[in-house]
């Protein structure tokens, strides 16, 4: 009769595999709740982009000059124009009569006679003086060629602070000429020039354009001069950039850009249904079981609910054309209705919007700032989160610190056993051999 201890070698590294991911749960656990937190910390970032773009879609009807918008046009053809025109909120609806009589133009002096090359030296005891009005400067032109003098002008007049620029005009291959030009259009900013010794007339210097104040006649009654040809405020509001002389009169208008603010308005509306669809995909995906989507939708349809509480011909946002859909929620604009309330009061819509203390933009952008500030209640929450995903990191890399002494010593224990159960195996071939030649035993 045989005897047999069969046994057979462990698969160790299997038996720990399996262990392993029995002992790895709770790694997995507060990696789900990671993903968890890093997914809610995302939303947080798309609720606050979509608060933001909503802030941004009231930039134009947050405070009452936004309302103060206004269109330029003028009479002239567009391809014959005398001057440019753009205007501020500090302008009023009207028309104004432009005639442009002279352009400012700037002074220069240069070289009467030619000289036949630029890199020639100039041999005289002499210093050509220039001046703006305000500063000087001083050149020593002896054993300069005109190339040296024009820089050395140009390196004096910037260290110098003076109105002046030099260059050289050449006319053919031998005629030279030395070009001084003002830095600045208008009588004021003339320049001089003179010199100790001959040195004017050895550079034969003349006056070759008078300078000039640019002139225009308003109104038919009211001439304004200016040194420059960008005229600011001489009409309150208005800018105007003068091109060239005019041929005639024109006629500049200037009138309130309803088209701007009607835009304007429409953003806003378009802004809040785009919210509104942010937020509630976010209480679906990302927010879903937190109620600040909730909180905030609540805050912003306060706002539009409340009165501007104003003694004027509008207080809520229904009486100028916005309405809610009772079904989506979403804000609706009816047009006609806007452009009836423009037409009847207009002072009554920038009041309604952007009143300083009532208007409904202006206490939704401090809403929003509420929101989005440094120390804002989203930027609260998204601080608690970083810090409980901070903390869950740390966690998890304790656990697999763990982990990794748990499976070393599975490793260590199963390899033990898997040596002793290799050496019984080995024993009971070597006694079932023994056995076996034994006389009379499996005969």
């Amino acid at each position: 009769m045989g005897l047999s201890l069969g046994g057979v070698n462990l698969d160790v590294k299997g038996l720990v595999s399996q262990l392993m991911q029995v002992e790895s749960r709770p790694l997995q656990r507060l990696q789900t709740k990671e993903s968890d937190f890093q997914s809610k910390l995302s939303a947080f970032g798309r609720l606050k982009s979509a608060l933001s773009s909503f802030q941004t879609s009231m930039g134009k009807l947050g405070s009452l000059d936004k309302f103060e918008a206004y269109k330029v046009s003028t009479t002239e053809s567009s391809t014959d124009q005398s001057f440019t025109a753009t205007v501020n909120s500090d302008a009023a609806p009207g028309s104004f009569s432009i005639d442009v009589q002279n352009l400012a133009r700037a002074n220069k002096y240069g070289s009467t006679t030619a000289f036949a090359d630029s890199t020639s030296a100039i041999t005289t005891n002499a210093n050509l003086d220039i001046g703006d009005g305000t500063n000087s400067l001083s050149i020593d032109i002896n054993g300069k060629s005109l190339s040296q003098i024009r820089d050395a002008i140009n390196t004096a007049a910037a260290g110098n602070d003076v109105g002046v620029s030099a260059s050289i005009v050449q006319q053919s291959s031998s005629s030279f000429q030395l070009v001084l030009t003002a830095a600045n259009t208008g009588l004021a900013n003339q320049i001089t020039v003179s010199s100790s010794g001959d040195a004017v007339t050895q550079l034969d210097l003349s006056e070759k354009q008078t300078a000039l104040d640019a002139t225009v006649l308003v109104d038919n009654a009211y001439t304004i001069n200016s040194a420059s040809n960008s005229i600011n405020d001489a009409i309150t509001g208005i800018s105007l950039n003068l091109l060239k002389k005019s041929t005639s009169a024109a006629d500049l208008i200037v009138e309130r850009d309803v088209e701007a603010v009607k835009k304007s308005i429409g953003s806003f509306v378009s802004g809040f249904n785009t919210l509104l669809s942010t937020l509630n995909d976010l209480k679906k995906n990302g927010l879903q079981g937190d109620s600040i989507t909730s909180s905030v939708l609540s805050n912003i349809r306060g706002e539009f609910n409340s009165g501007a509480g104003l003694s004027s011909a509008f207080n809520f946002l229904s009486e100028v054309g916005i309405t809610s859909n009772a079904k989506t929620g979403e804000l609706e604009l009816d047009s006609k209705k806007l452009d009836k309330a423009i037409s009847q009061d207009y002072g009554a819509i920038s009041q309604l919007f952007a009143n300083d203390s009532n208007g409904i933009a202006f206490r939704l952008e401090a809403k929003m700032d509420d929101y989005l500030s440094f120390d804002g209640l989203i930027k609260s929450r998204e601080e608690g989160l970083k810090s409980r995903i901070n903390y869950n990191g740390d966690a998890q890399s304790r656990m697999e610190y763990r982990l990794q002494q748990t499976e070393a010593r599975y490793l260590k224990q199963f390899g033990a056993l898997d040596s002793i159960i290799s050496k019984s195996n080995n024993t009971s071939a070597y006694l079932s051999q023994q056995l076996a030649n034994l006389p009379g035993v499996g005969k």
